[in-house]
């Protein structure tokens, strides 16, 4: 979500990020999420014109769902988790790393990584979308991150400082995060050591979206697709295998699905074709499933994420 900025949004930024972020750094392990995700909750409450402007996109694209408005408050919530995920960053550990995060298909990891092959996990921005990343480092997998995107709201001094705040704590994971405005020849040779790359198959959310583009359908919406997962499998031997995360009562759980099939016998433009129609479909099932868990439905429109009417 992109909230405007304002006066009172300056002075919120300096609360959280300092009183509030220290408070929650102090407490059990876990907790901070929690409390983040009831934050989001809240302000779902009271940020009127927001909730009104996720709730008629969800009614288009979801006609008939029976609660909207929980689904739209559990975006809140997911938003809020995401932002301010790494609070915990540099907290998680080997012993503790379970009451934040479960994974389901890490087994996928460990083999691909055993093999020498490498692996790409693309993923929507679905919950805390680095949560995973900073796990899989914790325990031991070389990870790398794509990041990318330039926001376009001009942030005031205070935005700007919480910007680097986020920025510096985000380098307390044991991950080596990539410029997704650079070259990608060290994604590629991380790839060709065997390492994990973590890329988003959905934007980055309020900024300039970077590299190739294709246009598909998902939930019946032209919306503009990256394909820089299935590039970095069809250039190296990595597997490649969707990720997403999502509330699961008290902790987030992230799902790792099954490989899905890179067209190396393709040429590399009609591969990439091919893994636009596999992202499309995967993303249309997955926020189908879980639509409260996506952090992109205010940008789900044309000239953001959708194609320009």
């Amino acid at each position: 979500m992109v909230f405007g900025e304002s006066p009172l949004k300056d002075l919120y930024r300096r609360a959280v990020w300092g009183p509030w972020r220290e408070l929650w750094e102090r407490a059990p392990a876990g907790l901070e999420y929690r409390a983040n995700w009831r934050l989001g909750w809240a302000v779902g409450h009271l940020a009127k014109g927001k909730h009104r402007e996720v709730r008629e996109v969800l009614a288009d694209v979801l006609p008939g769902h029976p609660d909207l408005d929980a689904v739209v408050h559990q975006s809140f919530g997911a938003h809020f988790a995401n932002q301010y995920a790494s609070f915990a960053f540099g907290r998680i550990n080997r012993d503790n790393w379970r009451s934040y995060l479960e994974i389901e298909g890490l087994e996928a990891v460990e083999a691909a990584v055993r093999s020498g092959e490498g692996l790409v996990l693309m993923h929507p921005h679905m919950g805390p979308a680095q949560l995973p990343l900073c796990v899989l480092g914790v325990l031991g997998y070389p990870m790398h991150q794509v990041g990318g995107g330039v926001t376009e709201v001009e942030k005031s001094p205070a935005g700007q400082w919480a910007a680097s705040e986020r920025a510096r704590l985000e380098q307390r994971m044991p991950v080596t995060l990539h410029d997704g405005k650079a070259f990608l020849r060290g994604l590629l040779r991380a790839l060709g050591k065997g390492e994990v790359v973590l890329t988003a198959c959905d934007g980055t959310g309020g900024g300039r979206e970077l590299g190739r583009r294709y246009v598909r359908t998902v939930l019946g919406r032209a919306m503009k697709l990256p394909v820089a997962a299935f590039y970095l499998a069809h250039r190296t031997k990595a597997r490649l295998h969707p990720l997403h995360t999502v509330r699961d009562g008290r902790r987030w759980r992230s799902v790792i699905g099954p490989e899905l099939p890179v067209r190396r016998e393709l040429p590399l433009e009609e591969a990439l074709e091919a893994g636009a129609d596999e992202t499309a479909a995967y993303l249309d099932a997955v926020l189908k499933k879980h639509p409260g868990d996506w952090l992109f439905w205010d940008q789900f429109r044309p000239g953001a994420l959708l194609e320009s009417v």
